[in-house]
């Protein structure tokens, strides 16, 4: 299962180990926190799962931290602290920097982040919304200093293009991008995948574009076809990318996920898929 859950929106109520339970029997495996989420509620939440279910089975946290005004490499060790102390574990699966300051060396960050692997407090690491040339220079410093740890890369990836940016610092990719990024070996966390819930319905302005809404009208015609929903066909052309691509949506509804889940078993031809791209 590819799919990762999103907590962005996740409370710390009996809602949260219903969903999660719920997730996780569907065979999903891998979670998205952030510190800033909720002010730390989401992390609180998925804690208390992890520990109630005893640590469930392959289950990998991606923890981010080091949001703005924190996104510094001396507060990498104090914002993994943070994730740790609210998630109530003593190591990481894999830390992920929520931002990047290009104004700052990207060996201040790697250092940082290498010192935490060499403490056995994570056990990778990765960066969110850093461009392409920051992320090849992380790597290009990594292979000189002969050292390595890192694994992911998120930036916002849907079959909707970001015109606009949802939180200050926030960086898309695109397809090329994807096929581009085939050769550095990591996982692609693509953030937001279903744009908001602009294929629900919802028209947030980061992706309310009369591209967008064609895509949009055309995921609808093909819904109607296949005998779902928009926002399932939606979610199934992330999951027609390469393997290397995991598709990231959060909700509060039950219903929401098992539509999300869904979306993994949607088979679409490469002529739907240009359709759903293009129109053509």
């Amino acid at each position: 299962m590819r799919l990762v859950f999103g907590t962005l929106d996740l409370p710390d109520t009996s809602l949260a180990p219903r969903i999660l339970d719920r997730f996780y029997a569907a065979g999903g495996r891998a979670l998205d926190v952030a510190n800033v989420y909720g002010d730390g509620e989401s992390e609180r939440a998925v804690g208390k799962w992890l520990r109630a279910r005893d640590s469930p089975d392959g289950v990998v946290v991606y923890a981010k931290g080091c949001h703005p005004p924190y996104c510094r490499p001396e507060l990498v060790a104090a914002e993994l602290d943070k994730a740790l102390r609210l998630l109530g574990v003593d190591r990481m699966d894999v830390f992920v920097l929520h931002r990047d300051d290009p104004s700052r060396p990207v060996a201040a960050f790697a250092d940082a982040l290498l010192e935490q692997v060499a403490a056995e407090k994570i056990g990778g690491f990765g960066v969110s919304n850093w461009t392409i040339p920051r992320l090849r220079e992380l790597q290009k410093h990594l292979a000189h200093v002969g050292e390595d740890g890192l694994v992911a890369f998120s930036n916002h990836f849907s079959l909707a293009e970001m015109v606009a940016e949802p939180w200050p610092g926030c960086l898309a990719i695109d397809k090329q991008d994807l096929l581009a990024l085939a050769d550095t070996d990591l996982l692609i966390l693509a953030w937001s995948s279903l744009a908001t819930g602009f294929f629900a319905g919802q028209d947030p302005a980061s992706w309310d574009s009369p591209g967008n809404r064609a895509r949009r009208d055309r995921a609808t015609e093909l819904a109607e076809e296949l005998g779902t929903s928009t926002a399932a066909v939606a979610l199934a052309y992330v999951f027609h990318q390469p393997d290397y691509v995991l598709p990231i949506v959060g909700t509060r509804s039950e219903a929401h996920l098992d539509e999300a889940l869904s979306a993994s078993e949607i088979a679409l031809s490469p002529a739907q898929l240009d359709w759903l791209e293009s129109g053509a």
